[in-house]
């Protein structure tokens, strides 16, 4: 039974992979390329697994690259805790990403929003706030896409019902924009 159990679930992430769209990814790609090349950041928010996947792209883009070539500027804005936790106290856990934007959204940013749902309030007030700047907005969802599909203006959507197997591509799709990134930039070709 556990071997069925884990069969079943990595053939459903398995049959997931085969499904995704590489125009959203390479889309995606340009976005970052291109904001980074005019001087802008990349800012990434998500809430527990999907912070914790934005945590980690972060950290691919700041430092995941040979010497030769250039991070990209990237900052995970559910990274410091005590920001967190004073805006949640302050404010409103809804607006801990929100505020953070208010003060540091430049025009040439861009806002990568991680959510399974596409639906947590925190990462839409976020996404709104940022379209409504005129910024760049990426989002990679699951399920039916959620409020952040219809919001972005570009997206990354995993049409799985199941929030884990979301996560993983969310993951996933980090780790092509990484090697698309590493290895367009060590070819020289875009």
């Amino acid at each position: 039974m556990k071997k069925d159990i884990i069969s079943s679930y990595i053939g459903n992430v398995i049959e997931s992979c085969r499904s995704i769209n590489y125009d959203q990814i390479i889309n995606i790609y340009d976005v970052l390329i291109t904001a980074v090349s005019r001087g802008g950041k990349i800012y990434i928010c998500g809430n527990g697994g999907s912070a914790s996947t934005a945590s980690h792209f972060q950290t691919d883009l700041n430092n995941a690259f040979s010497i030769t070539l250039k991070s990209m500027p990237a900052i995970c804005l559910a990274d410091n805790l005590s920001t967190t936790t004073a805006i949640s106290n302050d404010y409103s856990y809804d607006d801990v990403f929100l505020h953070q934007l208010k003060f540091i959204l430049n025009e040439k940013d861009v806002l990568i929003t991680i959510s399974g749902s596409g639906n947590s309030t925190n990462v839409v007030k976020a996404a709104e706030y940022a379209k409504n700047k005129g910024n760049v907005v990426v989002s990679m969802v699951g399920f039916d896409g959620g409020r952040l599909k219809i919001i972005s203006d570009f997206c990354f959507h995993a049409p799985v019902n199941n929030m884990q197997i979301s996560e993983d591509l969310h993951l996933f799709c980090c780790h092509l924009l990484s090697t698309l990134i590493r290895e367009c930039k060590n070819k020289q070709y875009d």
